[in-house]
């Protein structure tokens, strides 16, 4: 099909005008109803981060502003450290109050309770992520963002058993605050017939990918523990799954005489997952400063289609611009500005569901999933 040279600015007059729905009219009600004050948490948006707040003074109102004004800093750490690898923590910057305040768009309140001087609540902080990728980017400071699919923890020793010791260890450690979306075996009778029979250095996706959809997970990591009774614990590190493999390193648990097994998994599971963390923020940091191009097909069904998925494409974390080159009929050819590598561009674009594909030396992009990691997972 031949794409034909188009105006951005009038393919985009004329898609706004074929996407917006006609206007209504407002009832009573509705007109009458003040604006909200303050943008609603995005379900599972990566730049918001939820605190506990807790202040006191003269006068109740007071209390609140000290109190939600005081977990600025607290919710800039946590979000700071959850974005940016830890080998990278010395370089990010020293930012008072005043500057954390110009990175927040907003906050939402949960969980109020309070007195005539005292205020308690949590809230949740919502950080402008071009502000926040600015921010890092003058610092020198590539950002990860998060997965497309949560990553399963299949505990072995030296199978996978869901009751054992280690396999309670790593479910209970910190899997569900972790700052990567971590998920164990739901372990059942299912994932026992599934898992049970694995072996450390030789189990495949094919093999895993049936518990590991049961929990929405899109890549495993083995967790081999030794003897809790030696001296030391060793934890061997293995990633299976579609796409590049985490860079994972065996970890080695001191154990001091007389301490009990359940403390030394305990300790073992938490450096693990830390461990897991590091090595995925490594692995999918982007390179603010790293820039590149890259010129793709696109096909569409409708306009309103088109609409969506190009807007989807604007709001990538790592593209700064979209140009629209040429366009016909189902059919559009455009130009991507984004930072870091093509394998991490595919990474973002899967949040937004959209796979960014070579094929043959041409790139495409389409709606739902890239059909090499489908593939990968089938």
């Amino acid at each position: 099909m031949r794409l034909l040279p188009f105006s951005l600015s009038l393919l985009a007059a004329v898609l706004t005008a074929a996407a917006a729905p006609p206007p209504k009219k407002p009832s009573p009600q509705a007109a009458a109803r003040p604006a909200a004050a303050k943008p609603s948490q995005p379900h599972g948006d990566p730049y918001s981060v939820t605190v506990p707040v807790d202040a006191s003074a003269a006068a109740a109102s007071v209390a609140q502003n000290n109190a939600i004004n005081g977990g600025r800093l607290k919710a800039w750490a946590q979000l700071s450290h959850k974005l940016v690898p830890q080998k990278d923590w010395s370089k990010l910057p020293a930012l008072d109050d005043a500057a954390v305040e110009h990175l927040i768009r907003g906050y939402t309140v949960s969980g109020e309770k309070r007195s005539t001087t005292r205020y308690m609540a949590k809230v949740t902080y919502i950080f402008n992520p071009s502000a926040v990728r600015h921010l890092l980017r003058v610092a020198n400071i590539g950002v990860s963002e998060q997965p497309s699919a949560a990553i399963l923890l299949v505990a072995m020793s030296s199978s996978y058993n869901a009751d054992s010791p280690w396999a309670q260890a790593i479910a209970h450690t910190k899997v569900s605050s972790a700052d990567v979306p971590l998920v164990t075996p739901i372990g059942d009778t299912v994932d026992q017939s599934t898992l049970g029979p694995l072996r450390f250095s030789s189990a495949s996706w094919t093999q895993i990918q049936p518990a590991a959809s049961r929990v929405h997970a899109g890549e495993a990591v083995l967790l081999l523990a030794s003897n809790p009774a030696a001296s030391k614990l060793t934890v061997r590190l293995r990633q299976v799954g579609p796409g590049r493999a985490l860079p994972l390193s065996d970890i080695e648990v001191p154990i001091p005489a007389g301490t009990p097994p359940e403390k030394v998994y305990a300790a073992a599971a938490e450096q693990a997952e830390n461990a897991i963390e590091d090595a995925w923020k490594s692995k999918v940091t982007v390179d603010l400063n790293k820039r590149a191009k890259l010129v793709a097909e696109v096909r569409f069904d409708s306009l309103e289609q088109w609409n969506g998925m190009f807007n989807r494409l604007q709001s990538v974390s790592s593209v700064s611009d979209v140009t629209l080159v040429a366009m016909n009929t189902g059919e559009a050819r455009v130009t991507l500005s984004y930072a870091g590598s093509p394998d991490q561009l595919r990474n973002a674009a899967a949040q937004s569901n959209l796979s960014v594909e070579d094929r043959s030396g041409t790139w495409w992009i389409s709606q739902g999933k890239a059909a090499a990691d489908a593939e990968a997972q089938e």
